[in-house]
Order: structure tokens, then C-alpha cells, then sequence
């Protein structure tokens, strides 16, 4: 059995070429960060802005809870709105569609890893992490009416900066 090296262990610590790079803090023992708000539901279908983050943060996970249903014909997407209009806009860039059927939690990334389940259904993120490209802002999108008012929305955001 070989031993081989990840590309940042290699660039830190057993560069080919004797050369030594420094790698992104946020890959290597930077500080995960947490990104958190609440919502309850009105009766009609919104954005929910969850918070901001700047650019070249780095997306390891996003979680949204629920606590009860929000209705049958209605799914949420988390994904990100950029402030600078030359970068694109991405309404599911980190969760796409999830029902909303019945009070769940929904790991949009990570994939729970002992956390939780991913509902049916939903769609996650292939790749992890994912790097912003411009400061903005978070957002929840609920699609479809509503059914049900008052149902506490949770939204998670795990991060990490240089």
C-alpha cells in the first residue's frame, strides 16, 4: 500500500520541488465559523436573508430546520446573492428544492456526517467547500404558498476565512 500526500499536506510539509508554499489558512487549521439566524414563516412564500459573508469564504456545510410543515406544494433552496452585479447570482448554490413537507432537517452539503439526514428529495452540493467568489449575502428561498404560519425556520452556516 502506497503513502501519498494531499495537495496542501505536499505544499506544506513535502513539496516535490523543496519549494514551501503557504496554502489558504481557512483549508489548514483555520477557524470554523458559524453563520446562524431563525425566521417564522408569514402565510406567502419569501427570501429569507440569513447573513453576509465576504469574499473567499469557504462553505463546508448549510443546514435548515424546520418545526412543523411548511406545506406540501412548498420547498426551500438556500444559495448566495452577490453585491457586485458582474458575478452571478446562485439561489440553490448550496441547497436545491428541499420539501418542506414535514419538520426536517435537511444538510445541504456535508451531508449530516452523523448530524441529521438529508431529507428526501433534496439536492446537495457536490463539492465541498464552496468558495465565494464576492461578498454577499446568504439567502433561503421558500417557493410555492405556504400552508402553515409560524413554523420556525433555522438556517446553519459553516464557514471558515483567512
Amino acid at each position: 500500500m502506497a503513502t501519498v500526500n494531499g495537495v496542501n499536506y505536499a505544499q506544506t510539509h513535502a513539496p516535490s520541488d523543496g519549494n514551501w508554499k503557504l496554502v489558504p489558512v481557512s483549508e489548514v487549521g483555520g477557524q470554523l465559523r458559524v453563520l446562524y439566524d431563525s425566521y417564522t414563516t408569514p402565510v406567502t412564500a419569501d427570501i429569507l436573508n440569513v447573513g453576509r459573508l465576504p469574499k473567499d469564504s469557504r462553505v463546508w456545510d448549510v443546514q435548515v430546520s424546520t418545526s412543523a410543515a411548511c406545506g406540501s406544494s412548498t420547498t426551500v433552496s438556500v444559495g448566495f446573492a452577490y453585491d457586485d452585479s458582474s458575478l452571478t447570482d446562485d439561489n440553490d448554490l448550496f441547497l436545491t428544492v428541499a420539501t418542506t413537507a414535514s419538520s426536517a432537517r435537511y444538510h445541504a452539503m456535508v451531508g449530516g456526517v452523523g448530524l441529521g439526514t438529508i431529507a428526501a428529495g433534496t439536492a446537495a452540493t457536490s463539492e465541498v467547500p464552496v468558495t465565494i467568489e464576492g461578498e454577499g449575502v446568504v439567502q433561503a428561498t421558500f417557493n410555492g404558498t405556504l400552508s402553515a404560519t409560524d413554523v420556525v425556520v433555522k438556517v446553519l452556516v459553516l464557514y471558515t476565512i483567512d
